[in-house]
């Protein structure tokens, strides 16, 4: 590259030259400083896009790892298919999966071992965006590859890894609030329980609340409840449900829940206290399909938005792939998938 850029030069300089011997030819002088610059320019901008470049590497080589949220999880189970199934079909080597358990702490400690053991890129569900930074920090100064999908990092960390693959999931929350709004009766109050530790369903309860917000400005009767933080923990959703039943009784006609197993628990609640608030959750794994589908709980639990894991988990795999092939990733570092409704009407196309 430093070779062309000299030879530029030279050339311009013999150009030069011989316009001085022919009696001071300015345009011809011209013409050579503006080819000079420009192919200068050229060369440089050249070197940088080499520079920025990541190293490409034969896939049959690639050492990777995958961190999901939980394998507790249907969700997460689905994305490893994808996962496993993509790797094989692009013939990359078994990967590794493991489960941080929604510990940070946990995923910090893979990530560092995973450093240690000489793997080419990690990818995480970053459910802990905060707590596993050092640990992707580190990753990143000894060169191994950040990926993310599912959750992702905040936007402060986005020079921490390569891409991000998972639902839109700001957008899921608005398809959630757009049914609720359109099926609450006029001067019911309407709430969610939601996840405040991971991005996105953070993304999730704020694309909710926004909607019903803008319901209630346009002038539709609803009271919208503060949100109430779960943890993603079963039984603390079924307690948060039970005090909100206790408080508002049948007036609270529809929760929102930002994960499936949030909405277990509320179910058991609602079914305990025989109460008429109906749910629309998030998720849509196979046992709350059969819920929508069941003649009597599909009377309560009434709706989810539909993610694709197994599409994640492929999407991710896709990403390293092209990183790997070419050195960079093209297009967007986020790569977001479109949610679905699911109702009655259509919840047989999710059943296995």
């Amino acid at each position: 590259m430093k070779k062309r850029i000299l030879a530029a030069l030279f050339a311009a300089a013999m150009v030069a030259s011989l316009t001085a011997c022919g009696g001071g030819n300015d345009a011809a002088t011209d013409t050579a400083a503006e080819t000079t610059e420009e192919t200068t320019e050229d060369a440089a901008a050249t070197e940088e896009t080499a520079d920025a470049a990541g190293e490409t590497k034969d896939l049959s080589e690639l050492k990777l790892a995958f961190i999901v949220g939980t394998e507790n999880d249907a969700f997460y189970q689905s994305v490893e298919e994808g996962i496993v199934a993509q790797c094989e079909a692009l013939g990359i080597p078994e990967p590794t999966l493991a489960d941080q358990q929604l510990d940070g702490n946990i995923c910090s400690d893979l990530i560092n071992n995973y450093v240690a053991a000489g793997y080419d890129a990690v990818a995480l569900s970053a459910n802990d965006p905060a707590g596993t930074m050092p640990a992707i920090q580190a990753a990143n100064e000894q060169g191994v590859e950040i990926f993310t999908f599912d959750c992702t990092l905040d936007d402060e960390y986005l020079d921490q890894y390569v891409a991000f693959v998972g639902s839109n999931n700001y957008a899921g929350g608005v398809t959630a609030g757009e049914y609720i709004a359109e099926h609450a009766p006029e001067g019911s109050t309407v709430g969610c329980i939601t996840y405040a530790s991971a991005q996105s369903t953070r993304d999730r309860q704020a694309g909710f609340e926004e909607t019903i917000q803008a319901a209630i400005d346009g002038g539709k009767d609803l009271t919208l409840i503060e949100s109430q933080d779960a943890d993603n923990d079963q039984a603390k959703a079924s307690d948060i449900m039970q005090n909100l039943i206790t408080q508002y009784g049948d007036d609270l006609s529809y929760i929102f829940v930002v994960g499936d197993p949030t909405g277990y628990g509320a179910l058991a609640s609602i079914q305990s206290a025989g109460a008429s608030t109906k749910i629309v959750g998030f998720d849509a794994g196979q046992t709350a399909c059969e819920y929508i589908a069941d003649p009597e709980v599909g009377k309560i639990w009434e709706a989810e938005v539909a993610q694709n894991p197994v599409g994640i988990g492929s999407g991710i795999v896709d990403k390293i792939a092209e990183y790997f092939q070419t050195g960079a990733v093209a297009g967007e570092q986020k790569d977001l998938i479109e949610c679905e409704l699911v109702t009655a009407e259509n919840v047989a196309d999710y059943l296995n």
